[in-house]
């Protein structure tokens, strides 16, 4: 008969050192930097850093451990083929501008065990989790015959070139079988597929000089900047109908910011996009046919004004972001992240989504295919039930989602916690966020997936 192992009391050791851990990684902007993009630092001089941070950690806990050309970090134990391969990231979005009642990159209590920073929910608390549930299993000989990879990403919030560099690129093999620790409990089966676009073109607003704002393609644009001619009437329009904006006046032009609500881009319903807050308003007081136009293409968010609506059972709507808008010296780009369910043939959306945007010229810069695995497969069934049997939730579903994870670079990976039902992280906004007690539950159920996946690899050498 097989001991049961208690991996809450296990875990307990490791709080202390997780929570200064986390600290110190939380500390590095670890955000996709073009300034100092370099071959060097292919990500940029922080991302960097903090992909090294996890390598001398490694390293000081005896771990194999070996950084691919500052773009993935492995983390491993074990020699053999067949393996359970965790996937995490260390860079994070870009803070933004406002909203932020605490330093962004600082790590801060409050309201009795809720941690608040950028990346303490994505991805830096859940990854760090996900180390200590393997250095419990080290130090304490719980693991069998099977390797286990933690896989530590730099550009997962940029297009994941991190992981295609090391699964595609460098040929590394696959997971036997694995899980990312990156969105939601109890587990996601399905993920939609993602098409990211640009939207190219020119045009003369006259007195219109610019608008620009976002800070990536899968957040909700929380600020735009529209310089102008200076305008009083346009001002108190704005003030008449209740729009959140500020000003500067700048001699004979106007910079007016207006203010929307982020959210993250795979739910744009959820926020308030402030540079289509900023065109609709334009389009309606200067009557223009130009921005009339992006406002009949890009107001809604489930892609019904580019001809790219469905919707399925398992998955919901399909959903469209706008995640940067430039307008400047008369060239038009918008940064447009569209996210489609299951029953969806891709080329066909992205025909429907070329002619709608006609005349404007639409330039496909990815697409990432959608992960759908069945509820009783031998990956989807042990993670439900470890899950399960660590909580005493059998009433949460698995879930399919809207938001892409790690398991789209690779096989047999689906993305697992560490969101709880009914807890929202707030992940890309001001408000991130995550129960202390939550970080520490995720290591003991790490650990408790891990084993218990290896277990399936070695039944199944039998």
């Amino acid at each position: 008969m097989t001991t049961k192992i208690d991996y809450d009391t296990l875990a307990k050791k490791y709080y202390d050192e997780y929570l200064e851990t986390l600290k110190k990684l939380i500390a590095i902007p670890s955000v996709y930097d073009e300034a100092t993009v370099s071959d060097e630092h292919p990500f940029g001089e922080n991302v960097t850093k903090a992909l090294n941070f996890m390598v001398d950690l490694a390293k000081k806990d005896d771990f194999q451990v070996k950084n691919y050309d500052n773009k993935v970090v492995e983390i491993i134990i074990g020699d053999y083929e067949e393996n359970v391969t965790l996937l995490g990231h260390t860079d994070v979005v870009p803070a933004g501008a406002t909203g932020w009642e605490y330093d962004p990159f600082t790590l801060t209590e409050v309201d009795g065990g809720v941690l608040r920073a950028r990346g303490v929910s994505d991805d830096k608390g859940p990854m760090l989790a996900s180390y200590y549930s393997l250095k419990l299993l080290k130090e304490n000989n719980l693991l069998g015959k099977y390797q286990v990879r933690l896989l530590v990403g730099g550009n997962e919030e940029s297009g994941s070139a991190c992981m295609h560099h090391y699964f595609q690129t460098l040929k590394m093999k696959q997971p036997t079988y694995g899980f990312s620790p990156d969105a939601d409990f109890p587990l996601i089966y399905g993920e939609k597929g993602i098409i990211n676009y640009e939207v190219k073109g020119n045009f003369d607003l006259k007195n219109i000089h610019s608008i620009i704002g976002g800070v990536a393609f899968n957040s909700v644009i929380e600020k735009c900047t529209v310089n102008l001619d200076s305008d009083p009437k346009f001002v108190e329009y704005l003030k008449q109908n209740n729009v959140k904006f500020e000003m500067e006046e700048n001699g004979d032009t106007t910079d007016i910011i207006f203010i929307g609500k982020a959210a993250h881009g795979s739910t744009p319903e959820q926020g308030i996009n402030a540079a289509m807050v900023a065109v609709n308003n334009l389009a309606k007081f200067y009557n223009n046919a130009e921005l009339h136009k992006i406002c009949e293409m890009y107001n809604d968010p489930y892609g019904k004004g580019i001809n790219a609506y469905n919707e399925s059972k398992d998955m919901g709507k399909n959903s469209m972001n706008l995640g940067i808008f430039h307008y400047e010296n008369k060239h038009l780009s918008l940064i447009v992240n569209f996210r489609h369910v299951d029953g969806v043939n891709p080329e066909s959306v992205i025909n429907n989504i070329k002619e709608a945007n006609k005349p404007y010229e639409i330039e496909v810069s990815s697409i990432n295919k959608l992960l759908f695995y069945p509820l009783d497969s031998t990956l989807v069934s042990t993670l439900l039930n470890v899950y399960q049997e660590e909580t005493g939730d059998y009433e949460s579903k698995p879930l399919a989602i809207g938001g892409g994870t790690y398991a789209k670079d690779a096989d047999n990976i689906v993305a697992f916690g560490l969101t709880f039902p009914g807890v929202e992280p707030h992940m890309h906004d001001p408000q991130e966020n995550i129960k202390k007690d939550d970080l520490f539950k995720g290591i003991s159920i790490y650990a408790h997936a891990i084993v218990a996946l290896g277990n399936k690899i070695e039944e199944e050498k039998k």
